[in-house]
């Protein structure tokens, strides 16, 4: 590792930049997701960039999701190392509502940053409404660099539900689509442009796609630069057509017919990106002079100061397992939707810590959205905290109708040919089938539903086309399946009657140390099986080369 990696943040533009043009560079990131492994590294990356653009106009920005999970101490070093980089402003993704409106203004008032959105309607009576008094939040903030002006406007996910922790009593905010998003975004342009700001930025959290970023690029009029988030692209270079990779479409029209970059970095700090570029005395960006590069964050030497402040908060790290073999995912398709090592054990933690209380208790499935990595080599403290299971909600026991059963699955897993974002259910005790083109019904897209025991026999079936109104099946699942806007319905009269079985930070640690022979390599166990017939329609956010890619290594 070195302490900076040659210029790769010089600017490459002085030379081509003419009398009334306008240089910038941006220093860029997003769905950082509350990483602590790479701040450190992720400073000294940010202090390089400052001392090669001292005489360049210049800004930081990121694309939301900068914030994560619930835990006080992780958030109080999150926004130390945020406020050490001195991000001039950021898009709110998902990840900083998962404690609600109140939670969310509370932190950003210790936060040095501006946070900017357009297309959130926030009532009177919000907590978020303080922070907007103070310009704190606003629909688009303006930054005087190198002698010229510079605005950056906000875009929040409209694919993602963000208000399941607000009130119901008026004061909750609401989500705009698409359209009305782009809406936003134009009618902020025109407030800017008759300040006589024409070069302007969107800090973006609603993902890279021809459903998001590229529609929002293609259908907006002003905006010239897209820094993104939200769906962990690894955006490199000018690109006018989609070459995949790293060098996909970023490199658009706009409806006035002027050039807009878009660009994102990835996740969890593993790149830092500069964006370097040129404006014409208009306020357009010249094609031929766009820098768009990564850095890996890694090849960063920590800087000591971050490290020292990490360690006095959040303690020592300890050592909980070092498993023979170890898995990382390829890609966040492999990781999110096909079979996972990490969350079967995951699965099997919660099951043995059910059993332990009820030996009636027949399975075990959560979101797969609470388990955020793989493991590489040994299990500390600090992995399965800050990393892999970052929210640490709690797990229930409740006993509930096949009926219901069955339709919880096919609110999460069903969804997996038709939503952006679907909480397929991983499972313990169990197995089944989610097919694309499954009789329609009560059971949708699930063919089959079978409970096992610890030999992987079968111990009791659902028939998913009549299932039950009254037996019942006991199982343990996480608490977000009572709040999700998906399951919420489908859980309500099981919530008072749910028995806590703990959190799953100290389930699975505490499974981890009990089975010092628990191993991570992928074994297929088929617990969940998708039988797809077109793999584009298959969890379409992701690009086919990954699902391919995935595929291949399943099999």
């Amino acid at each position: 590792m070195v302490s900076n990696i040659g210029n790769f943040f010089k600017p490459q533009n002085i030379a081509n930049k003419a009398k009334n043009e306008a240089e910038l560079s941006v220093f860029y990131m997003n769905d950082v997701h509350g990483d602590i492994n790479r701040a450190a590294k992720m400073k000294t990356a940010k202090d390089c960039f400052e001392k090669q653009n001292k005489a360049t106009a210049n800004l930081t920005l990121a694309g939301g999701d900068l914030l994560y999970g619930k835990d006080p101490k992780r958030l109080n070093v999150i926004t130390k190392f945020l406020n050490a980089l001195h991000i001039d402003a950021t898009a709110l993704g998902n990840h900083e509502f998962h404690s609600g409106s109140e939670k969310l203004a509370e932190t950003l008032k210790g936060l040095n940053t501006t946070a900017v959105c357009a297309n959130l309607e926030i009532p009177e009576g919000n907590k978020l409404r303080e922070r907007m008094a103070e310009k704190k939040l606003v629909k688009s903030a303006t930054f005087m660099r190198g002698g010229h002006k510079f605005a950056v406007i906000g875009a929040s996910p409209f694919d993602t539900d963000i208000t399941t922790k607000e009130k119901q009593d008026g004061t909750g905010i609401k989500q705009m689509d698409v359209d009305k998003t782009i809406k936003a975004i134009n009618a902020e342009v025109k407030e800017l442009e008759k300040q006589g700001i024409n070069k302007i930025i969107l800090c973006s959290h609603t993902g890279y796609g021809e459903h998001a970023d590229l529609k929002i690029a293609r259908e907006t009029e002003g905006v010239d630069i897209i820094i993104g988030g939200h769906s962990h692209a690894t955006i490199e270079g000018a690109n006018t057509k989609d070459n995949g990779g790293d060098k996909k479409l970023n490199v658009v029209k706009s409806k006035r017919g002027e050039t807009v970059v878009i660009t994102q970095a990835n996740k969890l700090n593993k790149k830092a990106g500069f964006l370097n570029v040129v404006f014409d005395k208009n306020g357009v960006i010249k094609e031929d002079s766009i820098v768009n590069k990564l850095a890996n964050v890694d090849d960063f030497k920590p800087n000591k100061g971050v490290q020292d402040m990490i360690t006095s908060i959040l303690g020592e790290n300890k050592v909980i397992a070092n498993p023979k073999h170890t898995w990382m995912p390829i890609n966040e398709f492999q990781d999110r939707y096909m079979e996972n090592p990490v969350a079967n054990v995951l699965s099997d933690s919660i099951l043995s810590a059910a059993r332990k209380m009820d030996k009636d208790v027949l399975g075990a499935v959560h979101t797969t959205n609470i388990l955020k990595r793989g493991i590489e080599g040994q299990v500390t403290k600090y992995d399965i905290k800050y990393d892999m299971l970052p929210y640490n909600s709690d797990h229930v026991i409740t006993e509930i109708t096949e009926e219901d059963f069955v339709k919880l699955l096919e609110a999460t897993s069903g969804k997996l040919f038709q939503n952006f974002d679907p909480q397929l259910l991983r499972c313990s005790g169990m197995r089944y089938t989610i097919d694309e083109n499954a009789d329609k019904g009560i059971n949708g897209h699930i063919k089959s539903l079978e409970f096992v025991d610890e030999n992987n026999n079968v111990v009791r079936t659902v028939d998913v086309k009549n299932p039950s109104k009254t037996n019942t099946l006991k199982i343990a699942l996480n608490d977000y399946l009572f709040e999700d806007k998906d399951t919420k319905a489908i859980m309500a009269p099981y919530k008072d009657s749910a028995k806590t079985i703990g959190k799953e930070q100290e389930l699975f640690a505490q499974y981890l140390e009990e089975n010092k022979d628990v191993d991570f390599d992928l074994k297929p166990e088929k617990r969940i099986q998708i039988n797809y017939q077109n793999l584009d329609k298959y969890c379409y956010q992701y690009p086919m080369e990954d699902k391919l890619a995935a595929l291949a290594i399943q099999k």
